[in-house]
Protein backbone atom coordinates (compact mmCIF):
# COMPACT_ATOMS: atom_id res chain seq x y z
CA UNK A 1 0.00 0.00 0.00
CA UNK A 2 1.11 3.57 -0.65
CA UNK A 3 1.80 6.10 2.09
CA UNK A 4 2.08 9.86 2.36
CA UNK A 5 3.08 12.52 4.88
CA UNK A 6 0.34 14.46 6.68
CA UNK A 7 0.31 17.35 9.15
CA UNK A 8 -2.51 18.83 11.23
CA UNK A 9 -2.93 21.67 13.70
CA UNK A 10 -5.47 21.53 16.51
CA UNK A 11 -6.16 24.81 18.29
CA UNK A 12 -8.53 26.45 20.73
CA UNK A 13 -9.31 30.00 21.66
CA UNK A 14 -7.55 32.00 24.36
CA UNK A 15 -5.44 30.03 26.83
CA UNK A 16 -6.30 26.67 25.21
CA UNK A 17 -3.42 27.13 22.78
CA UNK A 18 -2.70 24.59 20.06
CA UNK A 19 -0.45 21.76 18.90
CA UNK A 20 0.86 20.37 15.62
CA UNK A 21 0.46 16.68 14.75
CA UNK A 22 2.28 14.89 11.94
CA UNK A 23 3.09 11.45 10.63
CA UNK A 24 2.92 9.03 7.72
CA UNK A 25 -0.54 7.89 6.63
CA UNK A 26 -1.27 4.57 4.93
CA UNK A 27 -3.58 5.26 1.99
CA UNK A 28 -6.95 3.53 2.12
CA UNK A 29 -6.98 3.02 5.89
CA UNK A 30 -7.40 5.05 9.06
CA UNK A 31 -4.02 6.06 10.50
CA UNK A 32 -3.53 7.54 13.98
CA UNK A 33 -1.46 10.74 13.96
CA UNK A 34 0.41 11.85 17.09
CA UNK A 35 1.93 15.13 18.19
CA UNK A 36 5.04 16.23 16.31
CA UNK A 37 6.65 17.18 19.60
CA UNK A 38 6.71 14.17 21.92
CA UNK A 39 4.74 11.76 19.69
CA UNK A 40 1.74 11.74 22.05
CA UNK A 41 -1.86 10.89 21.21
CA UNK A 42 -4.11 13.93 21.21
CA UNK A 43 -5.96 12.58 24.26
CA UNK A 44 -2.77 13.02 26.29
CA UNK A 45 -1.16 15.92 24.43
CA UNK A 46 -4.26 18.16 24.77
CA UNK A 47 -6.29 16.55 27.56
CA UNK A 48 -8.77 18.99 29.09
CA UNK A 49 -8.34 21.66 26.41
CA UNK A 50 -11.33 22.92 24.46
CA UNK A 51 -10.53 23.11 20.74
CA UNK A 52 -12.49 24.83 17.99
CA UNK A 53 -10.31 24.61 14.87
CA UNK A 54 -8.66 21.63 13.14
CA UNK A 55 -6.71 22.04 9.92
CA UNK A 56 -4.69 19.42 8.07
CA UNK A 57 -2.82 18.73 4.84
CA UNK A 58 -1.84 15.65 2.82
CA UNK A 59 0.94 15.32 0.22
CA UNK A 60 -0.97 14.29 -2.94
CA UNK A 61 -4.38 12.76 -3.63
CA UNK A 62 -7.15 13.33 -1.09
CA UNK A 63 -7.92 12.80 2.57
CA UNK A 64 -10.12 13.34 5.60
CA UNK A 65 -9.52 13.59 9.36
CA UNK A 66 -11.52 12.38 12.36
CA UNK A 67 -11.41 12.96 16.10
CA UNK A 68 -12.47 9.59 17.45
CA UNK A 69 -13.24 8.20 20.90
CA UNK A 70 -11.27 4.95 20.89
CA UNK A 71 -13.39 3.41 23.67
CA UNK A 72 -16.77 3.90 21.99
CA UNK A 73 -15.25 4.06 18.45
CA UNK A 74 -17.57 7.02 17.80
CA UNK A 75 -16.47 9.91 15.59
CA UNK A 76 -16.86 13.09 17.64
CA UNK A 77 -15.66 15.53 14.95
CA UNK A 78 -14.65 15.17 11.30
CA UNK A 79 -13.43 17.17 8.34
CA UNK A 80 -11.38 17.12 5.16
CA UNK A 81 -7.70 17.68 4.51
CA UNK A 82 -6.21 20.12 1.99
CA UNK A 83 -3.25 19.56 -0.33
CA UNK A 84 0.03 20.75 1.17
CA UNK A 85 0.40 24.47 0.50
CA UNK A 86 -3.31 25.16 -0.04
CA UNK A 87 -4.78 25.12 3.48
CA UNK A 88 -6.60 28.28 4.54
CA UNK A 89 -4.60 30.51 6.91
CA UNK A 90 -7.84 30.88 8.87
CA UNK A 91 -7.88 27.16 9.60
CA UNK A 92 -11.12 25.19 9.64
CA UNK A 93 -13.53 25.95 12.51
CA UNK A 94 -15.36 23.09 14.23
CA UNK A 95 -18.00 22.95 16.93
CA UNK A 96 -15.97 23.33 20.16
CA UNK A 97 -15.11 20.10 21.97
CA UNK A 98 -13.10 19.36 25.12
CA UNK A 99 -10.41 16.75 24.52
CA UNK A 100 -10.44 13.73 26.84
CA UNK A 101 -7.87 10.98 27.28
CA UNK A 102 -9.82 8.58 25.04
CA UNK A 103 -9.56 10.82 21.99
CA UNK A 104 -7.32 9.92 19.06
CA UNK A 105 -6.69 11.93 15.89
CA UNK A 106 -6.86 9.89 12.69
CA UNK A 107 -6.63 10.51 8.96
CA UNK A 108 -7.91 8.51 5.99
CA UNK A 109 -6.00 9.32 2.80
CA UNK A 110 -6.01 8.14 -0.80
CA UNK A 111 -3.30 8.33 -3.43
CA UNK A 112 -4.04 10.40 -6.53
CA UNK A 113 -6.60 8.70 -8.76
CA UNK A 114 -10.33 8.51 -9.50
CA UNK A 115 -11.65 7.52 -6.08
CA UNK A 116 -13.74 10.20 -4.37
CA UNK A 117 -14.29 10.65 -0.64
CA UNK A 118 -17.30 12.18 1.10
CA UNK A 119 -18.97 12.81 4.42
CA UNK A 120 -22.70 12.34 4.94
CA UNK A 121 -23.80 14.22 8.03
CA UNK A 122 -26.80 12.92 9.97
CA UNK A 123 -28.96 14.59 12.57
CA UNK A 124 -28.31 13.12 16.01
CA UNK A 125 -25.64 10.58 15.02
CA UNK A 126 -21.99 10.60 13.83
CA UNK A 127 -21.21 11.31 10.17
CA UNK A 128 -20.50 8.48 7.75
CA UNK A 129 -17.43 8.33 5.50
CA UNK A 130 -18.30 7.34 1.93
CA UNK A 131 -16.23 6.73 -1.18
CA UNK A 132 -16.57 5.71 -4.80
CA UNK A 133 -14.35 5.16 -7.84
CA UNK A 134 -15.69 7.23 -10.74
CA UNK A 135 -13.99 7.61 -14.12
CA UNK A 136 -13.67 11.08 -15.62
CA UNK A 137 -16.78 12.09 -17.55
CA UNK A 138 -19.02 9.62 -15.71
CA UNK A 139 -21.44 9.33 -12.79
CA UNK A 140 -21.02 6.94 -9.90
CA UNK A 141 -22.30 6.10 -6.44
CA UNK A 142 -20.68 6.90 -3.12
CA UNK A 143 -20.97 4.00 -0.65
CA UNK A 144 -19.76 3.60 2.91
CA UNK A 145 -16.03 3.10 3.29
CA UNK A 146 -16.68 0.60 6.09
CA UNK A 147 -18.87 -1.92 4.26
CA UNK A 148 -19.90 -0.52 0.82
CA UNK A 149 -23.50 0.19 1.90
CA UNK A 150 -25.71 2.60 -0.05
CA UNK A 151 -27.34 5.66 1.49
CA UNK A 152 -30.63 3.73 1.71
CA UNK A 153 -29.16 1.47 4.39
CA UNK A 154 -29.60 4.42 6.79
CA UNK A 155 -33.39 4.39 6.37
CA UNK A 156 -35.27 6.81 8.67
CA UNK A 157 -32.11 8.78 9.52
CA UNK A 158 -32.09 12.48 8.56
CA UNK A 159 -29.30 13.79 6.34
CA UNK A 160 -28.24 17.31 7.33
CA UNK A 161 -25.08 17.78 5.24
CA UNK A 162 -23.16 16.35 2.29
CA UNK A 163 -19.57 17.04 1.29
CA UNK A 164 -17.24 15.39 -1.22
CA UNK A 165 -13.61 15.56 -2.25
CA UNK A 166 -11.87 14.31 -5.37
CA UNK A 167 -8.18 13.94 -6.03
CA UNK A 168 -6.12 17.04 -6.84
CA UNK A 169 -7.38 18.77 -9.99
CA UNK A 170 -10.61 16.76 -10.28
CA UNK A 171 -13.89 18.56 -11.00
CA UNK A 172 -17.26 17.43 -9.64
CA UNK A 173 -20.04 18.76 -11.88
CA UNK A 174 -22.84 17.98 -9.43
CA UNK A 175 -23.95 15.66 -6.64
CA UNK A 176 -27.36 13.98 -6.47
CA UNK A 177 -29.48 11.94 -4.11
CA UNK A 178 -31.82 9.58 -5.99
CA UNK A 179 -34.71 7.44 -4.78
CA UNK A 180 -35.00 3.70 -5.35
CA UNK A 181 -36.51 4.28 -8.80
CA UNK A 182 -33.83 6.69 -9.93
CA UNK A 183 -35.97 9.76 -9.26
CA UNK A 184 -34.11 12.96 -8.40
CA UNK A 185 -34.60 14.11 -4.79
CA UNK A 186 -31.70 16.53 -4.31
CA UNK A 187 -28.99 18.05 -6.51
CA UNK A 188 -26.21 20.56 -5.85
CA UNK A 189 -23.47 21.89 -8.10
CA UNK A 190 -19.84 20.99 -7.44
CA UNK A 191 -16.52 22.48 -8.50
CA UNK A 192 -12.77 22.03 -8.62
CA UNK A 193 -11.03 22.58 -5.31
CA UNK A 194 -9.22 25.90 -4.99
CA UNK A 195 -5.49 25.34 -4.35
CA UNK A 196 -4.74 29.06 -3.97
CA UNK A 197 -6.46 29.69 -0.64
CA UNK A 198 -9.56 31.87 -0.37
CA UNK A 199 -12.71 30.57 1.30
CA UNK A 200 -11.58 27.89 3.79
CA UNK A 201 -13.95 25.22 2.48
CA UNK A 202 -12.83 25.75 -1.13
CA UNK A 203 -9.44 24.13 -0.56
CA UNK A 204 -10.86 20.91 0.89
CA UNK A 205 -14.22 20.25 -0.80
CA UNK A 206 -15.58 19.82 -4.32
CA UNK A 207 -19.11 19.60 -2.90
CA UNK A 208 -20.25 21.36 0.28
CA UNK A 209 -23.89 21.54 1.33
CA UNK A 210 -25.37 22.00 4.80
CA UNK A 211 -28.74 22.93 6.24
CA UNK A 212 -30.43 19.84 4.83
CA UNK A 213 -33.28 17.85 6.37
CA UNK A 214 -33.74 14.87 4.04
CA UNK A 215 -35.18 11.70 5.57
CA UNK A 216 -33.52 8.60 4.14
CA UNK A 217 -35.68 5.91 2.53
CA UNK A 218 -34.62 2.44 1.46
CA UNK A 219 -33.18 2.30 -2.05
CA UNK A 220 -31.76 5.82 -1.93
CA UNK A 221 -28.30 6.45 -3.40
CA UNK A 222 -25.91 9.41 -3.42
CA UNK A 223 -24.08 9.94 -6.69
CA UNK A 224 -21.42 12.24 -8.14
CA UNK A 225 -21.18 13.38 -11.75
CA UNK A 226 -17.54 14.01 -12.61
CA UNK A 227 -16.23 16.23 -15.42
CA UNK A 228 -14.21 14.71 -18.25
Amino acid sequence: MTTQAVSLTVIGSGANGGRIFSGTATDGAYTAINSTNGSAEIGFAMKGRTVNNISGVYTAGSGVWVLRNRVTNMIDRSGMLAKTGSASPLGYPITPITINQNHILQVYTLAAGTTYLGWIGFRGRPPELVQGTIADGNSGELVTAADSSSLGSFADQVVDSVSAQGSDGKVVSYAQILDGNGGELWTVLGSERNTLGGCPEAATKNVCQGGMALTVMRGMTINLNVAA
